[in-house]
């Protein structure tokens, strides 16, 4: 695309900015959570077959996820995941932020139900998103301002997060 990460969501504001941006780098999917995320006040909601690390266990995210859940009492993370092995097996970041911080920051299991569900996506505050149709490209619909299309995505998530479970491995507490 050829813009530079630094410049491209800098004017971005969520619940302002109502452009929907088309992204396909990893780069600038990195860099729209990140906006998302540090724009955020209550509720980050993701969904995810892996939980990329390459943007999820990276420093920078973590640094934020650590300063969205702490910004409020009310703040959380929800997570779902198809496979938590890959993120317990590699030692995920985001896995120990969350045994840190357990009541803020909860990972399940996406059911067998929906096992063959195939996008990724945050959505923050129910107000702004990026959405990946299939969850392995990074080829994604990115928008600050949409709680049409956010509440949309809100709806799926919950449904599949009332029908999900906690793994073992991913509760276990740091002692």
């Amino acid at each position: 695309m050829g813009i530079s990460k630094d410049n491209y969501f800098k004017n971005f504001m969520l619940g302002v900015t109502s452009e929907c941006m088309q992204v396909d780098t990893r780069q600038l999917n990195s860099e729209a959570i990140l906006k998302l995320l540090s724009a955020a006040q209550n509720q980050i909601s993701i969904i995810s077959r892996q939980l990329d690390a390459t943007i999820f266990s990276k420093q920078d995210f973590i640094e934020n996820a650590s300063e969205f859940i702490r910004r409020t009492k009310t703040s959380n993370i929800r997570i779902l995941v198809h496979d938590t092995e890959p993120i317990v097996k590699n030692n995920h970041r985001i896995l120990n932020l969350s045994q840190r911080i357990s009541s803020k920051i909860e990972i399940r299991t996406i059911c067998n139900d929906y096992a063959q569900f195939n996008q990724s996506y945050l959505v923050a505050d129910s107000i702004g998103y990026i959405h990946n149709i299939k969850s392995d490209l990074y080829d994604a619909e990115v928008n600050f301002n949409d709680i049409d299309k956010s509440k949309e995505l809100m709806e799926t998530f919950k449904t599949i997060w009332e029908l999900s479970q906690q793994e073992a491995e991913v509760r276990r507490l740091c002692i």
